[in-house]
């Protein structure tokens, strides 16, 4: 009973983790984002957290073959999709299977990390294609200096 309680909580944290990173405050338009990437979130979760409980030999081969599941099944669903979306799909994926093991607190903190470089990406290129062409409008005042 509290294995199955612990794999509730399992999917119950990757569907919030799934569909927070897709989520963009103020955009309404990508509701059917938030869910593709919550189903696959506890997708991946569902099928490492089942297969983290089958041991053959003390290997973990059932989890292995899970993993090489969970990726064929992306890989298979995203491919009339764009890059961006696509690779959404995949950290979601990875991040269900980190819940999926059980390994909370690292699962949080790699959702953080991607939805902090999801949402502050163009602000990441726009700083750096200012700071490109500086370099190119000026190149005497940089040496100058």
């Amino acid at each position: 009973m509290l294995g199955f309680i612990g794999f509730g909580f399992k999917l119950l944290l990757a569907a919030i983790i799934g569909g927070a990173l897709s989520y963009v405050p103020g955009k309404s338009e990508n509701e059917q984002k938030i869910v593709e990437s919550s189903l696959i979130c506890i997708f991946a979760a569902s099928i490492l957290g089942l297969t983290s409980q089958l041991y053959v030999y003390e290997t973990n081969m059932g989890m292995g073959l899970g993993i090489v599941a969970v990726f064929l099944v992306i890989t298979s669903l995203s491919k009339q999709s764009d890059f961006a979306h696509r690779m959404l799909w995949y950290f979601s994926a990875a991040v269900g299977m980190v819940l999926g093991a059980g390994l909370f607190l690292q699962a949080v903190i790699f959702a953080g990390l991607i939805y902090l470089i999801l949402q502050n990406s163009d602000k990441v290129f726009n700083y750096l294609e200012q700071e490109k062409s500086e370099d190119i409008d000026n190149p005497i005042d940089k040496i100058s200096n």
